[in-house]
């Protein structure tokens, strides 16, 4: 009997430990959320942005939902580890004018999607054009395929 019951124990915390989310939803939603407003603040900007990257594919659907925000950058700088084979530098830089066109630089870091090069600033329409083009690949995108 108290076999049955250890073994009972052991598949639950398996379970458990294999089909637990790295966290959930909402909480995933509320931290992009802060990390975004991080990004306001000059002495926190980037570090806002560094924490976001390290969120990974779980926050993809945040952040695209979140994308669409046109606020100034204080700085006006983000600096992303080039992971290209092919790369001729090791860091990539970008001159971002506004939260959106950050947000693009990072989902392309993590996912590596690209919906338009508003990296370093851009007209209205073009970040529009972009936002729409996460929108639909996220709508259409399975999450386990977010970032293959």
């Amino acid at each position: 009997m108290k076999k049955r019951v250890r073994l009972a124990a052991i598949a639950v915390c398996a379970c458990f430990l294999f089909s637990w989310p790295a966290e959930p939803r909402e909480t995933i939603d509320v931290r992009v959320k802060q990390l975004i407003e991080k990004t306001q603040h000059e002495s926190t900007e980037a570090e806002g942005f560094r924490e976001l990257e390290a969120l990974g594919c779980q926050a993809v659907p945040a952040i695209i939902k979140n994308m669409d925000d046109r606020r100034l950058l204080p700085a006006r700088y983000i600096a992303l580890r080039n992971k290209s084979p092919q790369a001729f530098e090791a860091i990539r830089q970008y001159r971002p004018e506004r939260v959106v066109d950050a947000l693009a630089a990072i989902l392309n870091q993590v996912t590596g999607q690209h919906f338009g090069f508003i990296y370093n600033g851009a007209s209205d329409v073009e970040r529009a054009k972009t936002v729409a083009g996460w929108r639909e690949y996220l709508a259409k995108t399975a999450a386990a395929r977010l970032c293959q």
